[in-house]
């Protein structure tokens, strides 16, 4: 690979975030390859020095954490690791997908009591936020959540804090629960 397709890769990172692409694809340098569960394709991440701060980030031109509505974002994809992340002593990428009802309903368990459509609208938010950045995936036309390449460059210390979150969080509800169902329209 040329140093021409180096910085290249590296421009489409900045601009889009992991990129999605066939498992032949060649890649630079500095990135990690993760396999999505079908194989059909793989993630590309740069390969981050281990404790890299914020501003590692920012002089690498990379995306941070979604800080739109801090609080709800990141509650949001606490929601998402406790209903993807089925096995909190196994590796957190690739995930399992869940239901979007089941991430509200651990969403509300978090927040307490809201309006309904607020509560909707701000797990809504939060999550496609996350997909925006790469935290999480999110298919709008099933509905379902996983979680994203990005949480595969956690480190192990990191991993160790969010099991101890994970286990703190209410279990997801069985997908189907009326609880987790968005709100009908009145009109």
């Amino acid at each position: 690979m040329t140093d021409d397709d180096t910085a290249l890769w590296w421009a489409r990172h900045r601009a889009g975030g992991p990129q999605r692409v066939a498992p032949t694809s060649a890649y630079p340098a500095g990135m990690t390859r993760l396999v999505e569960p079908d194989a059909e394709a793989v993630w590309l991440l740069p390969e981050l020095p281990a404790g890299a701060r914020p501003d590692v980030l920012d002089e690498l031109g990379l995306p941070g954490v979604a800080v739109d509505q801090p609080n709800d974002t990141a509650r949001v994809l606490a929601a998402c690791l406790r209903c993807c992340w089925t096995e909190p002593t196994g590796p957190v990428w690739p995930a399992a997908p869940a239901p979007f009802e089941q991430v509200v309903a651990v969403f509300r368990a978090a927040t307490g009591s809201r309006d309904e459509r607020a509560l909707h609208a701000a797990a809504m938010g939060g999550v496609r936020r996350l997909a925006g950045s790469g935290w999480v995936l999110f298919d709008e036309e099933t509905r379902t959540v996983r979680l994203g390449p990005r949480v595969a460059a956690w480190s192990a210390a990191e991993l160790s804090t969010l099991r101890e979150l994970w286990r703190s969080l209410p279990l997801p509800s069985p997908p189907g629960d009326a609880a987790a169902r968005p709100p009908e329209d009145v009109a």
